[in-house]
């Protein structure tokens, strides 16, 4: 009788503490599981969010910069800071090297590149606009970098055994969508989309999740006021949707919310 209402209170205080770190988390994400994540993009906007709040669950978090030496509030997070333009070959190699036999278990492709605005009358870049130099810009950028930065990290994520990878995407990517704002940007996203199909298509045989996720319209240097949303409130839903992610959710486009989304 004793055994039984020891293995009872055991089973009780273990319910009541899931309960009361639901309570003061949220979400069960805010547990330190030892997972690392790396983070492009990651000294402003929601880059910096998804640092700030990966840091604060006790996650290991690498977030990167253009310039680390300038990228002080991502440093403040505790963060691990390194170098990375995504369009350069030179820091994807160095970045290579730096990480070379190091664990990452979510990679989340979020640097990106809206192009021009305040063309003629105020608006994006449309049609009769756009240049060139902008369009290449937002591929190289939007589409090739999350391509190539995954295809150099693939060693360090295959050390892990969840293998999630997140490419931030846009709604103004859709096809179905009537109005797609500066043609650079949905385009290049348009493509980002083609890229995690195409991922997916390979690597979720290998035990990798492999996702595009629209965050919403963020009040971010990006979005501008205009956003809807603040970056606390989408990264909080987004890092628990991304730690609930199932092999037969791959290859497919969310919503910040968890909602699908049409391509």
């Amino acid at each position: 009788m004793k055994s039984f209402y020891t293995k009872f209170n055991s089973s009780y205080y273990l319910f009541l503490f899931a309960i009361l770190s639901f309570s003061l988390f949220g979400t069960a994400h805010a547990i330190n599981k030892g997972e690392t994540v790396l983070i492009t993009g990651a000294n402003r906007g929601l880059g910096l969010e998804f640092a700030k709040q990966y840091v604060k669950a006790g996650y290991k978090v690498y977030g990167t910069a253009r310039k680390p030496e300038s990228a002080t509030d991502l440093k403040a997070t505790g963060a691990e800071v390194l170098k990375l333009d995504v369009t350069s070959e030179e820091d994807i190699n160095a970045l290579v090297k730096t990480l070379k036999g190091k664990k990452i278990d979510i990679l989340i492709n979020n640097a990106g590149y809206f192009g021009p605005v305040g063309i003629g009358e105020g608006k994006m870049a449309g049609i009769s606009s756009v240049t060139r130099k902008e369009m290449t810009s937002c591929i190289n950028v939007n589409t090739l970098g999350p391509l190539f930065i995954t295809q150099a990290l693939l060693p360090n994520l295959k050390l892990s055994d969840t293998r999630r990878i997140i490419n931030i995407s846009t709604r103004s990517s859709m096809l179905s969508r009537k109005s797609h704002g500066a043609i650079g940007y949905s385009v290049s996203k348009a493509g980002l989309n083609m890229v995690t199909v195409t991922m997916n298509h390979y690597l979720s045989k290998q035990g990798f999740i492999v996702i595009s996720l629209a965050p919403g319209h963020n009040k971010t240097d990006m979005g501008s006021d205009r956003g809807k949303l603040e970056p606390h409130e989408s990264i909080s839903k987004m890092i628990p949707f991304i730690d609930s992610l199932t092999p037969k959710m791959s290859g497919q486009f969310w919503y910040y919310d968890g909602n699908k989304l049409a391509w």
